[in-house]
């Protein structure tokens, strides 16, 4: 029984840290090409500027995943922005998917 488990948190594991990878590279990708906003939306980049401040400023400010993740919830949320809105409830569901490969990890870490 203890075998089928460890395989279950192997495999839990190893898909909890392609998927977070993954959104992590999507989210990156579409920042870097700014394909976030339209070049001729200006509020969208206004807004999308002022969130990739505070999530700069929480990135400077906090020493772990989980303080970081509580910064950019109660710091950055105050989105009016629709698109930007879009990509902060992504970033968060990264932040989840992150934070669930930690767990999992540390649990794995403790079956032996």
């Amino acid at each position: 029984m203890r075998k089928i488990a460890t395989v279950l948190i192997l495999i839990s594991i190893a898909l909890s840290t392609v998927s977070a990878t993954k959104c992590v590279d999507d989210i990156t990708s579409s920042i870097k090409n700014g394909t976030v906003c339209q070049n001729s939306d200006t509020a969208c980049q206004t807004a999308l500027n002022t969130f990739l401040t505070c999530f700069t400023n929480c990135y400077q400010t906090t020493s772990n995943d989980s303080a970081f993740d509580s910064c950019v919830k109660s710091n950055c949320s105050n989105i009016t922005n629709d698109t930007v809105k879009g990509l902060y409830n992504k970033m968060l569901a990264c932040f989840d998917s992150v934070l669930i490969f930690s767990a999992l990890f540390v649990l794995f870490a403790l079956l032996f």
